[in-house]
């Protein structure tokens, strides 16, 4: 058990995470960031800025969070933000057949797919970025089918304040994403499961000979995300009140950066929840920024795309990127 040993070492150490250069930086640019964007919009820190700010990172932080543990073991789940959509959709659709049990119905549905993505990449070996790209194109395909193209508006107001009533300033939907990611980080920090996790993203073959089930929990790992996938999407249609099959499109990338401006490696093994708050922060006001300054969604989407390759190049290891298998 060697391995895990080391990775307790290295990761299990919450003060050796919040300390480590890698992770001063992230902060050192969300205070750039803020700074800059206060000074060219005094109203960006105001009340009603900061209730738009919470807004625009709160669901996003969920998603970030289940995306980041796949991460952390050197895989991929590109179908996040179609199975948010899906689980979107199936609550203002079908809330009047289901009342309240579609939100369990459609969490359920979620880390199905969840499910159908880890066995996809740990016992049929499909690449996690071919098998989850693949789900993806399929629950786009169930999104339109069940929406038919149009824009659905969600009436019920006691759904709705699951995102919208506000409690000290600040509406509910950014307690639930502050409590969903301390529930991620005490997870990886914390726990023999998060050490197993870091230990797979490692090094997968000697984690497989220290005794670990890799196969297990990559797929227990692509369930999570397919639950806090479809835990946001609940939440973002609580929060906006409507949703189509067009819902979420051009967030890949931003959901992507957000997870490497924080400080998690693409290759795995490094990083963690507890970092992507700082990176969701970061994207999410430099798009909340950008949009107060009145810049055009071509140049929002040019530049998510900018900071993503920027924020990649910083945390890839080159020496022995040309040795890795792309998983």
């Amino acid at each position: 058990m060697k391995i895990l040993h080391k990775h307790k070492q290295e990761n299990g150490s919450l003060w050796h995470n919040l300390y480590s250069f890698s992770s001063i930086m992230p902060i050192a640019t969300a205070f750039l960031i803020i700074l800059i964007f206060q000074i060219i919009n005094p109203a960006f820190l105001s009340s009603q800025g900061r209730v738009t700010l919470v807004y625009s990172m709160s669901y996003f932080l969920i998603v970030a969070c289940g995306l980041t543990l796949v991460i952390m073991m050197g895989s991929f789940d590109f179908s996040v933000v179609s199975v948010m959509k899906l689980s979107a959709l199936i609550c203002v659709l079908y809330i009047g057949r289901f009342g309240y049990w579609v939100i369990p119905l459609s969490l359920a549905i979620s880390m199905f797919f969840g499910f159908i993505n880890g066995v996809l990449f740990a016992k049929l070996r499909i690449p996690s970025f071919m098998a989850t790209l693949g789900i993806s194109v399929v629950l786009d395909g169930i999104s339109l089918l069940i929406s038919r193209g149009f824009l659905h508006i969600m009436n019920d107001q006691l759904f709705r304040s699951l995102s919208v009533t506000f409690f000290a300033g600040l509406p509910t939907i950014f307690y639930w994403a502050i409590a969903f990611w301390f529930i991620s980080t005490f997870l990886a920090l914390a726990t023999p499961f998060g050490r197993r996790i870091y230990a797979i993203g490692g090094n997968a073959k000697a984690a497989a000979l220290s005794g670990i089930n890799i196969d297990r929990y990559r797929i227990i790992v692509f369930i999570i995300s397919g639950f806090m996938s479809g835990l946001a999407g609940i939440l973002y249609i609580a929060q906006l009140g409507g949703a189509s099959s067009e819902m979420g499109e051009q967030l890949m990338i931003p959901l992507f950066a957000s997870v490497v401006a924080g400080g998690t490696a693409l290759k795995g093994g490094v990083g963690g929840p507890h970092r992507t708050l700082i990176g969701v922060v970061i994207i999410t006001w430099i798009q909340a920024g950008v949009l107060m300054m009145g810049a055009g969604r071509g140049l929002q989407v040019a530049l998510m795309g900018a900071i993503a390759i920027v924020m990649t190049l910083a945390t890839v290891d080159r020496r022995d990127a040309s040795n890795r298998i792309v998983k």
